[in-house]
């Protein structure tokens, strides 16, 4: 028996991703699309019953690093288990792509502050744009849609190096970066990201950053900036500084994974928000992202003077362990506005992942921890581990306060982006020791935020969890639920969705999302995720409007 439509969504309550209020009503989807929003119940050759349930876009995660894992773990198991069906990928100035044979070694010096690549993995790394590794990951086949970016410290250490020295880009360096960035944006790629925080892209000057943003604004790209400083009170000259650059170059800025980090600027989220409203009032296309957590992700590079690192790897890693170096080591981690004394202190400061095939005696222990484990300072336990793991160590550091975080979170410039990668409970992720983000930031919005403390109502926590994303990126047919518009989409019971991952046993996945369908693939079934890869690579037109691989047209 032939049925008018594939899948019918019966009885659910719709939340459709704009803010509006929620209504009953059916869903008819018929290949990629929904077809029809009705009252009469659709002829389809399946039937779900969401009687009691939330149906709501697909949530769109603003701000991720699944670019990192996509390969290794192409279910995306702990994002699409929380109902993420769209990620924008390429943030903080990493992206896996471009690679340039004569800078690899840089890139891999420059990559260990993000990822640790096995030996096999280096081989393949040789993508020469971020569009053709998108392109090599969509054939292979993926669970969620990916929106990339490219980050502008790959593009800097592909064409320029990785510097031992601040230095400005030569005249031709600064040419090549601008027409690889505007054959990514006529590629498809969506915009641009920087990590001010960490070089190359601290290097780069005010005019260096216009001059890249400028092209991206031709192409009605995003550029989104890890400010230059997000720690202490340095937070508001580097905000100026991401306006600045918005407004002479025309670009639509987003501030990723907006905090006010650190103990001295407890209590003063407002003043924060408040800068970001003068530039709305202004004119400026900015808004800013949020994970809804007291602890951010770190590499314990960042407990290294940035002269050091700048040596190469090989070099200080000798260097600390000299007097000297040590020395030099320990008084940064003092001084620094991203040591522990500046947030909560050691005790704050846990082991998330060490490198690649090392030992894993740190994982999932605070540094105040195993310095007493060791009968040692914390300092030598930093020590330690930059040297037994050649700096490839990733942590996760408490420097938050709730309330911030809920003034934050209601500001209508705000979404929600995990800042977290895909992983899963087995395999070579099960030897890591994730913030607890990577499987829960989703469902902890709806749950803790929404249910338990009332910070935003269903309608809007859902709007910027789906449509105000959209907005920004520019994509159409996605973030709302209404006729003719892809069918990304979740389903999910209001009353008991939770997020379970912990910062103490973080490889939890979240319960209450019982159904996720991407592109019309129905991929998480009555809470169980399928074996099914229905997300795509979603191009940008190179007149600013979206196109589609060879899965899909418009």
């Amino acid at each position: 028996m032939s049925h008018k439509y594939d899948i019918a969504i019966i009885n659910g309550m719709i939340c459709d991703g704009s803010g509006a209020a929620i209504y009953s009503a059916n869903i008819a989807i018929k290949g990629d699309s929904i077809v029809e929003i009705c009252t009469a119940k659709p002829d389809a050759a399946k039937v779900i019953d969401a009687a009691g349930k939330i149906v709501s876009p697909g949530f769109i995660d603003i701000h991720t690093h699944t670019d990192f894992t996509i390969l290794r773990l192409p279910q995306a198991n702990s994002k699409i288990t929380q109902g993420v069906t769209t990620e924008i990928i390429g943030n903080c100035g990493f992206s896996p792509a471009p690679v340039r044979t004569d800078t690899f070694e840089d890139y891999l010096d420059y990559m260990s502050n993000t990822v640790s690549l096995s030996s096999e993995e280096k081989v393949l790394w040789q993508w020469p744009t971020m569009t053709e590794f998108v392109e090599y990951a969509d054939d292979c086949g993926i669970s969620v849609n990916l929106v990339p970016l490219v980050g502008y410290g790959t593009l800097r250490v592909a064409y320029a190096g990785f510097p031992r020295e601040t230095k400005p880009l030569s005249e031709s360096q600064q040419s090549a970066i601008l027409r690889h960035i505007e054959k990514e944006m006529e590629g498809g790629i969506w915009g641009l990201s920087t990590a001010m925080e960490y070089p190359p892209c601290s290097d780069a000057e005010q005019g260096e950053l216009v001059k890249a943003c400028e092209v991206v604004a031709q192409y009605g790209g995003m550029y989104a900036t890890h400010m230059r400083q997000e720690n202490g009170q340095a937070v508001f000259p580097s905000i100026d500084e991401a306006l600045e650059v918005a407004k002479c170059s025309g670009v639509s800025l987003q501030i990723s994974h907006l905090k006010a980090s650190g103990q001295d600027m407890w209590g003063r989220a407002g003043e924060i928000l408040d800068r970001l409203d003068a530039a709305r009032d202004d004119g400026l296309p900015v808004e800013t992202d949020q994970y809804p957590y007291p602890a951010y992700g770190a590499s314990i590079l960042d407990f290294v003077p940035p002269e050091l690192l700048r040596m190469g790897r090989v070099e200080w890693l000798a260097h600390i362990q000299t007097d000297s170096g040590w020395s030099l080591l320990e008084k940064h981690m003092y001084d620094s506005s991203d040591g522990p004394h500046k947030m909560t202190g050691w005790g704050g400061v846990r082991v998330a992942a060490v490198k690649s095939g090392g030992d894993r005696w740190a994982v999932g222990k605070t540094i105040e921890q195993l310095a007493v484990d060791r009968n040692t300072s914390p300092e030598r336990v930093v020590a330690d581990l930059l040297i037994e793991h050649q700096g490839e160590v990733k942590l996760i550091i408490t420097a938050m306060d709730e309330n911030d975080i809920c003034e934050i979170m209601a500001h209508p410039l705000v979404m929600i982006g995990s800042d977290g990668r895909a992983v899963c409970d087995f395999g070579q992720f099960a030897e890591t020791h994730p913030h607890p983000r990577y499987y829960g930031t989703f469902p902890r919005i709806l749950a803790r935020y929404v249910r338990e403390k009332g910070i935003l109502t269903l309608e809007q926590a859902i709007y910027k969890m789906t449509g105000k994303p959209a907005q920004k990126i520019g994509l159409r047919g996605r973030g709302v639920l209404t006729e003719g518009s892809y069918a990304d989409i979740v389903i999910f019971d209001a009353d008991a969705v939770c997020d379970m991952a912990t910062f103490d046993d973080p490889h939890q996945y979240s319960t209450g999302i019982e159904h996720v369908i991407v592109n019309g693939v129905h991929t998480v079934v009555n809470g169980e995720l399928e074996p099914k890869f229905g997300g795509r690579f979603l191009r940008r037109g190179t007149d600013g409007t979206p196109m589609f691989n060879k899965l899909g047209t418009e």
